[in-house]
């Protein structure tokens, strides 16, 4: 199952990152079929913190029955140790890879095992094309995301570099700072062109102002992005300084700011763009973070053909004043 991991070593090639930008601890869920390949390659690209830990954890299903349990359990701790292994010749020296083996329901032993590595980021798998139409809805990745307790970044393309095409959905809700934050850890510098996309829509149609004509449409939503466009800019500018990332590292942006349904805007944003990565939050119940974790959030996710980060909100309380 296991690959060769052909990459230099995490911040080859690259600025030195601070300790407080890189990952302290990640938490690895797989499955153990070939899709792990690609979950355990891109650890193996992230920019780790020195004595980092990388815990990769394996749920055998609780409703074995006994003595298959006992088997299961074996092959996996097996399997395991082998993937550690491989892994920690890939990443730098000093990062702790450590593989752990639970039994019962994926996505609670996920969520206990987040807890008490005090995992930053979860990483897993998305599963092949015709796996994730069919089955991404009910699967462990979407229940895990649905959660909301960590970021999840879902990996579907088998890794190459460290990413280089990503994009990000923003709305303008107070949360998309921490989205933006999150993105700008996960790509350290010399950082590549982000695809910033935002999605807006105009709240009535000429069935309710019947009298109001194409061209008049037309100027409001013009007005409308334009006024998303600068609002946009000026929570670029914010994000960057509140992370504190120089003029110097900071990405070029490239906006795109479509009217329309947020599912179709990404969509073609994404896929124009030919992103390796998309960024996305969880914040409000308005604006694209809601529609995204909502009715369309398998829509986006099934049809999007790049890795996913999905960020949840913090709750209002830890929210940055």
């Amino acid at each position: 199952m296991t690959e060769s991991l052909k990459t230099p070593r995490a911040g080859e090639g690259q600025r030195e990152m601070g300790e407080a930008e890189r990952f302290h601890s990640l938490l690895v869920p797989v499955d153990l079929t070939a899709i792990s390949d690609r979950v355990i390659g891109r650890v193996a690209r992230l920019p780790l913190a020195d004595g980092a830990r990388v815990t990769l954890l394996h749920v055998v299903p609780g409703n074995l029955p006994v003595r298959a349990q006992d088997r299961a359990e074996r092959d996996a701790r097996k399997s395991l140790v082998n993937e550690a292994r491989h892994l920690a010749k890939a990443l730098p020296r000093g990062v702790h890879v450590e593989p752990v083996v639970k039994v019962g329901s994926s996505v609670a032993e996920i969520a206990d095992c987040a807890t008490s590595t005090r995992a930053e980021l979860i990483v897993m798998g998305r599963g092949g094309s015709r796996a994730l139409r069919d089955t991404f809805l009910g699967s462990t990745a979407e229940r895990v995301i649905r959660r909301g307790q960590l970021p999840v970044l879902a990996v579907r393309l088998a890794p190459r570099a460290a990413y280089s095409r990503p994009a990000v959905a923003l709305d303008l809700e107070q949360g998309s700072t921490e989205v933006l934050a999150l993105m700008l850890r996960l790509i350290p510098a010399p950082r590549p062109r982000v695809t910033v996309i935002h999605a807006f829509d105009t709240p009535y149609r000429g069935a309710v102002y019947p009298s109001l004509t194409e061209e008049d449409a037309e100027e409001w939503r013009n007005e409308l992005g334009q006024t998303a466009a600068q609002q946009i800019a000026k929570l670029l500018a914010a994000s960057l300084a509140r992370a504190e990332v120089p003029p110097a590292e900071a990405p070029p942006w490239k906006t795109h700011v479509r009217c329309g349904s947020a599912r179709l805007v990404i969509e073609k944003a994404v896929k124009k763009a030919d992103s390796d990565l998309l960024v996305l939050g969880t914040h409000g119940y308005s604006g694209v973070a809601h529609v995204l974790l909502g009715t369309v959030a398998g829509d986006v996710l099934r049809e999007v053909a790049c890795d996913v980060l999905v960020v949840p909100a913090r709750p209002a309380a830890e929210e940055p004043g």
